[in-house]
């Protein structure tokens, strides 16, 4: 198997969280299959392994399939043999936490088809003893009991990549008139600066031009907005990763969204390109419909 592969087998107990896990690993650009019968599972890694458009992939592996328990534990420990850069991933949490789990989503237990005149706490029970052969083969084990899920996140993306998940921030300059942005997490008002809709020369152009950026930075309102704005926008981005966002959104508006909003959207996504330049930062001009990239990987 090549080295630039990562395959992570993804199993555990019912509400332990693997399927918050998997929709995770897929924003971390995996491929994830869901409820794979186990003795497909050697085919499909090598498959997979062939593959040079697959270089993550992530396999969930549980309780609903019929053939889990009597093929999992000897399945798995033949896969580890044969394929030793996967990694086994087993998720869990104590019987308080899965109980509350299960009652708040109101989604029966996967072996309640099959015993449906037993209790929730004895399905629980006893999917445990059945998986304890699985959990013997884990190569990491996850225990979410006491995690929100912006903490399993952040868990996960250390695991796959050193907590350096890709976070795309875009500097979204509109035109009021034209309506506010659905997309905003965060709307600056900038229609009280100098506009230049009403200099001669500069009407036609647009707040990408030096010309218009030098005129509204002439005024000293704008430079202290900016200041602030900059202040917000540089404390807040932090916090917004580590609340778990994967895109985050600066919308700034003026009337027609061709001048003062353009040249602030510029400024200040320069700005935090400075600061955070591990992230994607996106400057798009609505009105404009002008997208680029400004910093982050692949620069196009």
């Amino acid at each position: 198997m090549k080295e630039s592969k990562k395959l992570i087998i993804i199993t555990g107990l019912s509400g332990g969280g693997k399927s918050t896990a998997a929709k995770y690993l897929e924003d971390l650009e995996f491929y994830c299959i869901d409820n794979i019968p186990p003795d497909l599972i050697p085919n499909l890694f090598h498959l997979i392994s062939e593959n040079p458009e697959i270089h993550r992939a992530a396999l969930v592996l549980d309780i609903r399939n019929p053939k889990f328990r009597e093929l999992a534990g000897g399945m798995l420990k033949r896969l580890k043999e044969n394929f030793p850069e996967v990694e086994i991933w087993f998720f869990k949490a104590d019987e308080k936490t899965l109980i509350k789990r299960f009652s708040e989503t109101r989604r029966p237990h996967p072996l309640q088809r099959h015993e449906s005149e037993k209790s929730l706490q004895e399905l629980i029970e006893e999917e445990i003893e059945y998986l304890k052969p699985v959990e013997e083969e884990a190569t990491k084990i996850i225990d979410t009991s006491h995690m929100t899920p912006h903490e399993l996140k952040q868990l996960i993306k250390n695991l796959v990549a050193g907590g350096k998940g890709t976070f795309r921030i875009t500097f979204l300059s509109f035109g009021f008139k034209y309506g506010i942005p659905q997309e905003a997490d965060n709307v600056f008002d900038v229609r009280f600066l100098p506009n230049p809709h009403f200099i001669p020369e500069l009407r036609a152009k647009t707040g990408m031009d030096k010309e218009v950026k030098e005129f509204i930075l002439k005024f000293p309102e704008t430079v202290s907005l900016l200041e602030k704005l900059k202040d917000i926008v540089l404390f807040t981005i932090p916090h917004y990763e580590k609340e778990g966002k994967s895109y985050l959104t600066f919308a700034i508006g003026c009337t027609g969204g061709q001048h003062r909003s353009v040249a602030i959207a510029e400024l200040l996504a320069e700005a935090t390109a400075k600061e955070f330049s591990e992230h994607e930062i996106y400057i798009e001009h609505r009105e404009q419909k002008v997208r680029k990239k400004i910093a982050g990987k692949s620069l196009t």
